[in-house]
């Protein structure tokens, strides 16, 4: 048993060493990626240097020794988007439906979120597919806040190019291997004469053959038949675009015929709310009413209505975006219509 951990030890030690040796060689002669993380502390920012993925190390900077610091850091300079600053949300989506992702996204935004799509920064990634359905994950950012924190980058004398929510992204960039890439390149170019004579020979050869007259028969109507079933798919991604537009006009009708009670619960909602705060925009569908405005305190605005006898369960649908310039704060509002 003793000599069974001993051989297990010596084999896990051993593949350790191996598997760090190409990263600590990148290390020593100075190559792979590398990139200067900036995070907002309090009236200060924290910068940190990765190579590969890994941290290496990080400091605390001022207005006054920002620049001299950051000269010691090396790569592109990533701005980090705190989390309070940033809205996440997920939905999930059918495969044919990805024509159309980003004006879905949009739409997404301005339900789920007190902002219009023109106002954030987005970014988005499929996280899985499954079942002939794709899961999307979203994270927007204000624009206002962005450049709020960009700007203030740039008075400490830092200059980001590129920003990020989640700094564990950074490790996206390692295992890229330049070296690697050069001794491909020049092995392959050795061979691109050879190898390009050969192919033109054995094309020649071949062209008047039976099989490839054949097989570009076949090819040709495989390509028939793809192209066949894009129409078929375009006529049905329309009908089922008609089927909502169908659906949506039924919805229009009905708010239409009760635009009378809607007006009426407006203006009580709008005599409720403080005298701080008002409403941007709404929307109401299936007995729910939401409500975006702005407000020096939300929370107060949460209050008012809870007292309308008309609505019930008024809850806030994604947090309180503060904004610092105008001194308000943007909220997002869901009640039910008794």
């Amino acid at each position: 048993m003793t000599v069974q951990k001993l051989n297990y030890f010596m084999t896990s030690w051993s593949k350790g060493i191996a598997k760090g040796i190409p990263y600590q060689l990148k290390s020593l002669i100075g190559i792979g990626l590398y990139y200067t993380a900036i995070e907002l502390r309090g009236d200060d920012f924290l910068i940190s240097q990765f190579h590969e993925g890994n941290f290496i190390k990080s400091r605390t900077v001022t207005p006054e020794d920002a620049i001299e610091i950051a000269a010691n850091y090396r790569g592109e300079q990533v701005i980090v988007i705190p989390d309070e600053d940033s809205i996440t949300f997920n939905l999930t989506l059918p495969k044919t439906a990805l024509r159309s992702l980003e004006q879905l996204i949009e739409s997404e935004i301005q339900t789920q979120t007190p902002f219009d799509a023109s106002e954030v920064n987005l970014s988005y990634e499929i996280t899985s597919t499954d079942n002939g359905e794709v899961s999307i994950g979203a994270q927007i950012v204000p624009k206002l806040k962005l450049n709020e924190i960009m700007d203030k980058a740039k008075t400490f004398g830092l200059s980001p190019i590129i920003a990020i929510v989640n700094k564990t992204r950074m490790s996206e960039a390692e295992n890229i291997n330049f070296f690697q890439k050069t001794e491909l390149h020049r092995r392959s170019g050795s061979l691109s004469k050879v190898l390009g004579v050969a192919l033109l020979i054995l094309i020649a050869a071949a062209i008047g053959s039976p099989f490839i007259q054949r097989h570009i028969s076949i090819e040709k109507a495989e390509l028939l038949n793809q192209s066949l079933k894009t129409q078929i798919k375009n006529i049905q991604l329309n009908q089922r675009e008609l089927a909502h537009l169908k659906k949506e006009a039924q919805t229009i009708r009905k708010f239409a015929q009760e635009t009378h009670k809607i007006i009426e619960l407006l203006d009580t909602v709008s005599k409720a709310v403080p005298d701080s705060a008002w409403l941007s925009r709404y929307s109401a569908t299936n007995n729910i009413i939401t409500l975006h405005g702005f407000a020096k305190d939300a929370s107060e605005v949460l209050t008012e209505l809870a007292k309308i006898k008309t609505l019930s369960t008024a809850t806030l649908q994604s947090p309180i975006i503060k904004d610092l310039s105008k001194n308000l704060e943007r909220f997002h509002i869901r009640a039910k219509i008794l």
